[in-house]
């Protein structure tokens, strides 16, 4: 698989062959002083809205890189399912590897969610660092496993505030995670086509007049199995098992 690199059109002007395109310098960076590429060296450049094309590399300045883009590749890589990660936000490492990994499986959107149980409340100063952080993620993670769209991360909300919003868009699907739900995730009746709002809480888990929150806003209480997880591993089990039964796996 040849390195990857995310650009964007300048001015909003499509994508084709033969442009040149200028990266910044952390991207720059990467290739040139981590990948070790040279000028000349074979590359793939996606849009983050789906584009793909084969590129060369033709300045290899570890500042200022620049790219030209060859013929536009056919990309593939977009699950038929499009799952929304409502995810409680955990500690610094464990919600990285979260958003990363939930990426790696094909979620559509993230949206961290701050609960009653949440042990980070980070004031906004701080969320604001972290978002950003988590954008980087993103990119890294679509670059790694040959995503061309990257999956939408919201600011952080509270999560009584975010079920209670009347301009929020809802999937038809809505799970809760609760090691005591009624029926099992494989049990669920899924409809592939109106998408899959999934939300798992922090670690000690969502209290219950948050569980009965969700219900009312129509999240169905199920369990993931027989054991209790851990909430950077119920969220991404839930998202393995759900891809599977749309035929993503």
């Amino acid at each position: 698989m040849r390195p990857r690199v995310l650009i964007g059109a300048a001015d909003g002007e499509a994508l084709r062959s033969g442009q040149v395109h200028a990266l910044d310098a952390r991207r720059s960076h990467h290739l040139v002083r981590v990948l070790r590429l040279a000028e000349g060296a074979p590359l793939e450049c996606f849009d983050g809205a789906g584009a793909r094309f084969a590129a060369t590399l033709e300045r290899a300045d570890p500042k200022a890189c620049t790219v030209r883009l060859g013929a536009r590749s056919q990309a593939g890589a977009e699950s038929p399912l499009r799952i929304t990660l409502a995810q409680c936000i955990s500690a610094t490492d464990r919600m990285d590897w979260t958003i990363e990994k939930a990426v790696e499986l094909g979620v559509h959107a993230i949206q961290p969610l701050v609960s009653a149980r949440s042990h980070a409340r980070p004031d906004a100063e701080r969320m604001g660092r972290r978002h950003e952080h988590w954008l980087r993620i993103v990119e890294a993670a679509c670059m790694q496993c040959g995503r061309d769209r990257l999956p939408a991360v919201a600011p952080a909300r509270d999560l009584q505030r975010w079920l209670a919003d009347p301009g929020r868009a809802t999937a038809r699907t809505r799970i809760v995670l609760a090691p005591t739900g009624p029926i099992r995730l494989s049990q669920l009746r899924i409809d592939d086509d109106a998408g899959v709002e999934l939300l798992v809480g922090p670690e000690s888990g969502l209290a219950a007049h948050e569980l009965a929150a969700a219900g009312a806003h129509g999240f169905e209480a199920v369990r993931a199995g027989p054991r209790v997880l851990r909430t950077e591993t119920a969220g991404l089990a839930a998202i393995a098992v759900l891809q599977a039964r749309a035929g993503d796996f």
